[in-house]
This record gives C-alpha cells, sequence and structure tokens, in this order.
C-alpha cells in the first residue's frame, strides 16, 4: 500500500484571484481551487500500489491548466441546442442503453456518396444517431440507428472546417462511413475532441454506468444487440417493435426493406417517436421534390421569354446558384456539392450547399427584446430539381443556425415551372415553415412572426425574379 500524501505535503501555491470583472477567469480559477482541494482530500488516503503515478501525472495535468485558464472565456450562448426535458425521455425510450442525451441539432449527412440528407443530429455521452425521421418515401429516410462512441473508429475533417468523416468499425453496420456538414467550427471540434475523449476513456464497468441507464436498460442492452444482428433479416418487424417502444398508442405501418445497397435504418427513432417524428424530408409526409396539394401558393408569375428546359439548363449550370445567392441574397462564404441524380429517387437531382447571409433587422421590438439578433448566420440548404415532361419542380429546405432557435424550424420552399399553352412558363411558389421543436412559452409570440416573414421574402421568388430578369 502506499500512502499518496507525500504530492501534498509540500502544495503549490493556489492560484491568485483575477480582477473582479473577468468572470470567466475568476469561475476558471474557482474552479482550480476545487480540484485542488478535492486533490489534497484524496490524497491524504492510503492507496493501492501505482497511485503514486497516477496523482503525479493528475498534478503535472493541473499544473498545464493552470497556466493557460487566463485565457478562458465563457461559450457562446446557445440554448436551442439542449435537449428539452421530453426529448432525453423520448432518447431512453428509444435507447433504453443510450445514455444522457447531451446535444440535438440539425445537419446534414451521407453514407460517403453525394446523396445528402438534411436531419437532426442527436449526441450523448455513450454515442450519436443521426435520423430524418419518418416519411412515406423510403427514399428520402435516413436513420442510422444508435452509434456507440466505441463504434467509430477513426474521425476526420476531410473537407471544409466543419466537415466530419466518421469511419466505422467492421461489421457495425451495412454502411462503412458517416459524414456529416455541420455548419459551426466549433460545433465539429466539439464533437472530434469528445470522440477523443470517449476512444480513450477505459470500458465502463456495470457499477458505473452513466446517469441515464437505468437497471432497466442494463436488462435491454442485450436484447437490443441482438435485435441489431438481425436488422439485416428482419427489419420490418424490428420497426414495428420500437415503433411500440416510441410510442403505446402508436401504430406502424408495415415498411418494405429497402434495397441491399441503400442505408438501413436499424433502429428508428421516429415512427411515432416526438424526438424525431417530424425530421420529414417535407411538410405533411410527401416526397421532398413534390408540390404541395390543398396549400395555397405565395406568389405566381409568367416568365414570357424562355421555356421549362432553359430554366432547368440555367439552375442546373455550375455557378448559376452560387451567383444567384450572391447577388440577390448577399451570401458569403458559398460551399456546395455539384449537382448529382438521386440514387434513391431516380430522375432528381441533388445537391447540398452551406453558406452566410445578412440577418435583417427589422423585427418589431417584441422580438429585439427577447432575443438578441445576430448580423449574420450559417445556413444548411438542400436544394432539389424534378424534371418531368411538362413542368419542372424546384425545392429548397434550408435552416439558420445562428439565430436564437434557428435549429427548432426549416423552411422548405417548392416553385414549380409549368408549360405554359399560350407560350412561356407559368410559375407558382409555395413557402412552408417545418417547426422541429417547439418554442419555449415565453418566446411563443416568435412563432408568427417567423412565418410572416419567411413567406413575406421567400427564396423562390427572388429565383423567378432572377430568372425573369435574365430573359428579358
Amino acid at each position: 500500500m502506499v500512502r499518496c500524501c507525500l504530492f501534498a505535503s509540500k502544495p503549490r501555491e493556489e492560484p491568485t484571484a483575477v480582477c473582479p470583472g473577468a468572470s470567466a477567469q475568476a469561475q476558471a480559477v474557482e474552479g482550480l481551487q476545487e480540484m485542488t482541494a478535492a486533490y489534497r482530500k484524496v490524497a491524504q488516503l492510503t492507496l493501492p500500489p501505482g497511485a503514486a503515478v497516477v496523482f503525479a501525472k493528475l498534478r503535472r495535468d493541473m499544473a498545464d491548466l493552470e497556466a493557460v485558464v487566463g485565457e478562458a472565456a465563457f461559450p457562446e450562448t446557445r440554448p436551442w441546442r439542449s435537449p428539452l426535458a421530453q426529448e432525453q425521455q423520448d432518447w431512453e425510450k428509444i435507447y433504453p442503453a443510450g445514455g444522457t442525451l447531451l446535444r440535438r441539432q440539425l445537419c446534414s449527412a451521407s453514407t460517403g456518396d453525394e446523396e445528402w440528407f438534411l436531419g437532426g443530429f442527436f449526441i450523448s455521452d455513450i454515442g450519436i444517431a443521426f435520423d430524418t425521421g419518418s416519411s412515406p418515401d423510403d427514399a428520402a429516410r435516413f436513420q442510422t440507428g444508435f452509434l456507440a462512441w466505441k463504434d467509430i473508429a477513426e474521425l476526420q475533417r476531410p473537407g471544409s472546417e466543419a466537415e466530419l468523416l466518421m469511419t466505422l468499425g467492421s461489421g457495425s453496420r451495412s454502411f462503412s462511413q458517416l459524414r456529416l456538414q455541420l455548419t459551426i467550427l466549433d460545433d465539429a471540434e466539439w464533437i472530434e475532441e469528445f470522440w477523443k475523449l470517449q476512444a480513450n476513456a477505459p470500458e465502463q464497468h456495470s457499477g458505473s454506468r452513466p446517469l441515464a441507464q437505468s437497471e432497466k436498460a442494463i436488462a435491454q442492452e442485450a436484447d437490443i444487440k441482438a435485435q441489431e444482428a438481425n436488422a439485416e433479416t428482419s427489419q420490418p418487424v424490428l420497426l414495428h417493435q420500437l415503433s411500440r417502444a416510441a410510442s403505446v398508442e402508436g401504430k406502424a405501418a408495415p415498411e418494405v426493406p429497402g434495397d441491399s445497397g441503400s442505408p438501413k435504418a436499424h433502429r428508428s427513432l421516429s415512427l411515432d417517436s416526438k424526438l424525431s417524428g417530424v425530421y420529414n424530408e417535407a411538410p405533411a409526409g410527401r416526397k421532398p421534390f413534390q408540390m404541395p396539394q390543398g396549400e395555397a401558393p405565395v406568389g405566381s408569375d409568367r416568365l414570357l421569354a424562355t421555356d421549362v428546359p432553359t430554366v432547368l439548363a440555367k439552375l442546373k449550370s455550375e455557378n448559376w446558384l452560387s451567383k444567384f445567392l450572391q447577388e440577390a441574397k448577399q451570401a458569403h462564404s458559398i460551399s456546395a456539392t455539384p449537382w448529382a441524380e438521386s440514387k434513391q429517387s431516380p430522375g432528381v437531382f441533388v445537391r447540398r450547399a452551406s453558406f452566410t447571409l445578412p440577418v435583417p433587422q427589422d423585427f418589431p421590438r417584441a422580438v429585439t427584446r427577447l432575443v438578441n439578433l445576430p448580423t449574420e448566420t450559417k445556413v444548411t440548404a438542400v436544394f432539389r430539381l424534378h424534371p418531368q415532361p411538362d413542368q419542372l419542380v424546384f425545392t429548397v429546405q434550408f435552416c439558420s443556425h445562428d439565430i436564437p432557435y434557428g435549429e427548432n424550424f426549416r423552411i422548405h420552399e417548392t416553385v414549380a415551372f409549368k408549360a405554359d399553352s399560350s407560350g412561356g412558363v407559368e410559375t407558382k411558389m409555395w413557402v412552408e415553415v417545418m417547426w422541429i421543436a417547439s418554442l419555449p412559452w415565453t418566446h411563443g409570440v416568435l412563432k408568427s412572426i417567423i412565418e410572416q416573414k419567411s413567406k413575406a421574402d421567400g427564396l423562390g421568388t427572388r429565383v423567378v425574379n432572377a430568372i425573369k430578369a435574365s430573359a428579358a
């Protein structure tokens, strides 16, 4: 046995307090003082052999930490990223052994090709899950199921600063890679650091399971693993069972297994779960490239000096969309994938883009009193083109990440270009707001204002105006 108090026999001086105004540094110093006190308390005990080496390393690490706390600052506050209490409950229903839900946000995901899905990214202390939510169209749905941190063999930053490439362990899923396109660099760095922490952490013992894992969850974990092992051969049954677990009242419709090359819905977060059941690819459960039915358009117009094939060629050209965003929306920092035909929906072309837009400041005082509006916001958008014999459907769905509660909703816009029998092209525009998560009751007034603003200045209307001007 070794007495570790020798490391506390001649303690270092306590970190000195900083000026009262530097609250972040003061909090860091206070935390260091608490760590030092806890260190000394444990060091007075008689501990097994090897503890002395651990304590020596701990003291060195504390000294290194003390040297950098002078640069401490409070992180940017984004409370809308934090999961709601109900979401934690739903998370535990779907993934009983999934740990504590730390964060949920919107991002784009792909399994390594150019087929991108916009959906919910859920992060817990045990692992992650991506989910677009339920949809009648299998091609519009992508759900990874629960991926434990230990199942992620490698994490890289291959392209843009906010992109992550996760390589999964052999045999853990039907896909070997998961690409995530975030919009904020800090988020990518946070996820990367958290993965490194979990990858280097020792295995959990049964007596030290995370807080969110109840004794019942421990018993269910083996059953969950058995379900995942059989997912390839019994997918419809699996989805049905999970829907009942997510909601006692919900009833799942029979599912048809996708093609072997398509991402599998190993364990669905959606169906009847409130956690991500609203992460549909398009409003009202329709396919993301279809026009709304029964919804009044926000506007219409006629393009006299053009035709549908010419409009398609313009929208599909490599640089037109980026130039349009720059000129019509004052966008900058634009990054976009090439147009690519959807593998799940042949004949539909998909393109993902991220960019930064100025935030309008002409909001009522009732809004500016509730939230602080930034001057700019990062945006993730997924564009789709669906050419048909007599018309063209253009859709865009986007999310604004930096405005308060911007990730609680998505804007889905549709523009239909239809050949007019008298010549030219008839156009109709729709703007729909999809609410992903409820606003706090104190901020309920924002909902109607956001919907009014979105419909009054739609991106689709500006697309039509730009095409009309270039054809004149």
